[in-house]
C-alpha cells in the first residue's frame, strides 16, 4: 500500500513539470474551460475504514482549464459528502417540554483538490489518469428545526472540525454525448459523460463516527470530544456525472 502511496507521490510531481517544456516552445493560445458536476461516493479505508465504516454520499465539482495542443488539463476540485446522520426529536427546552423539536446530527467531509489531468482532447472515448494534492476537512453539526416546518432551522452548532493534508491518484473515462459544430479540434462546446476513482491518501484528523453519540443523564442525545475517532483519512471516492467543454 505505501508503494502505492510513492507511486502516485511521484507521479503527481511529473504531472506538474511535464507540461513547462512543451509550454516554453509553443506559441500561447488560448485552451477551452472543462465543468463537471458528478455524483460522489466516498468509502473510508485503512484506518479510517475501522472507525467508520460508512460510505459518504455527495457531490462533487471540477473546473480545469484544458492545456492547448497538450492532452493535459489543469484545475480545481472540490465535493462534500455525508457520512452519517440522525434526527430525535426532543423537547424544546426543559422548561417547555411540550413542545419538540427536531435535531438532526450529521458528519461530513469536505474535499479539495488542485488537479492534474492527462486527457485526450478529442475522440469520443476519453480516459484519462490524474494526479491530486489538497485537504480533507471534517466537521460533525447538530442542527434544530421546526418539526411543523421541515427546513426551518431555529439554531444549529458545530461539534467538532478538523482537517488534514491529502494528495493522491484517479483515472477514469469520459464520453460524449455532445459536440457543438465546429471543424477546430480541442474547440467549440461538447458534453461528457463522466465515471471516475479517485484513491486519496489523507493525513491524521479528529472526527466523530456512527458510534459517538452518547446519552446525557436526562436522556438527550449528546456528543462527547473525549470519544472522537483520530486517525488517517485514506479514502476511495467513485463518481459519476457529466462535464461540459467549452
Amino acid at each position: 500500500m505505501r508503494t502505492l502511496k510513492t507511486i502516485s507521490y511521484t507521479a503527481l510531481l511529473l504531472l506538474c513539470f511535464l507540461p513547462l517544456g512543451r509550454g516554453l516552445a509553443q506559441n500561447y493560445s488560448i485552451g477551452q474551460a472543462q465543468l463537471g458536476l458528478d455524483f460522489l461516493v466516498a468509502v473510508p479505508q485503512n484506518e479510517f475504514r475501522e472507525n467508520s465504516k460508512d460510505p459518504g454520499f455527495g457531490l462533487s465539482i471540477d473546473l480545469g482549464y484544458v492545456v492547448p495542443d497538450m492532452p493535459v488539463v489543469a484545475g480545481i476540485t472540490g465535493g462534500f459528502a455525508t457520512y452519517g446522520s440522525e434526527t430525535f426529536k426532543v423537547p424544546f427546552s426543559s422548561t417547555v417540554q411540550l413542545v419538540t423539536v427536531d435535531l438532526t446530527t450529521s458528519n461530513n467531509i469536505a474535499l479539495g483538490h488542485l488537479f492534474l489531468r492527462f486527457q485526450p482532447q478529442t475522440g469520443v472515448f476519453r480516459p484519462y489518469f490524474e494526479g491530486l494534492l489538497g485537504l480533507h476537512y471534517f466537521w460533525t453539526e447538530s442542527t434544530v428545526e421546526d418539526e411543523r416546518y421541515e427546513d426551518k432551522e431555529i439554531a444549529g452548532s458545530t461539534n467538532l472540525s478538523d482537517v488534514a493534508f491529502s494528495y493522491g491518484a484517479g483515472g477514469g473515462v469520459m464520453f460524449r454525448v455532445y459536440k457543438g459544430e465546429t471543424n477546430d479540434p480541442g474547440k467549440g462546446i461538447e458534453v461528457l459523460v463522466n465515471a471516475r476513482v479517485r484513491y486519496l491518501y489523507g493525513g491524521e484528523a479528529k472526527y466523530f463516527n456512527e458510534q459517538s453519540l452518547t446519552s446525557a443523564p436526562n436522556g438527550a442525545p449528546m456528543l462527547d470530544e473525549r470519544y472522537a475517532m483520530q486517525s488517517e483519512t485514506d479514502m476511495l471516492n467513485v463518481a459519476l456525472g457529466v462535464s461540459v467543454r467549452f
